[in-house]
């Protein structure tokens, strides 16, 4: 019997954070997997996406271990500093059957977080850029006891 697909992390992320009341306080639905086109210069984003990972067990093929950037943008360093701390804090938190059986989420681990402003803004734009684990498996995998 073959394997479902590996859930999609990103989406898995982005939609999450977006029914955190604390994010959604601060940053609305401005949480993103590619990078917005057109948004007004002041606003506040997180830009979330997949970076890397090996699959944590590779046969079969059923929990991925997905390597994550958050880049936590803000108007001025104090509000993209307040951002990544609640995105962070949310994440830790994360676990669990996700809607629409999207995946499941087995854990999560926060890495390390960079004060590191986008220089392809003049000036440049405060950003923090942090790091994060996300260990998930399809929502049609169980594992016995």
């Amino acid at each position: 019997m073959r394997a479902p697909p590996l859930p999609d992390v990103t989406k898995l992320a982005s939609l999450y954070l977006r029914t955190v009341p604390e994010v959604v306080a601060l940053v609305g639905n401005r949480v993103y997997s590619v990078f917005p086109s057109q948004l007004a210069p002041g606003l506040s984003f997180a830009l979330v996406q997949r970076v890397g990972g090996p699959p944590a067990v590779s046969y079969p093929l059923v929990v991925d271990l997905a390597l994550m950037q958050l880049d936590a943008y803000g108007g001025p360093q104090a509000a993209a500093h307040e951002l990544a701390a609640t995105v962070l804090s949310a994440l830790s938190e994360w676990q669990g059957e996700q809607p629409d059986e999207l995946g499941n989420v087995c854990g999560t681990r926060i890495g390390a977080k960079r004060w590191q402003p986008d220089e392809t803004y003049k000036p440049p734009r405060p950003r923090y850029v942090c790091d994060f684990e996300v260990t998930v498996k399809p929502a049609s995998v169980a594992f016995a006891r």
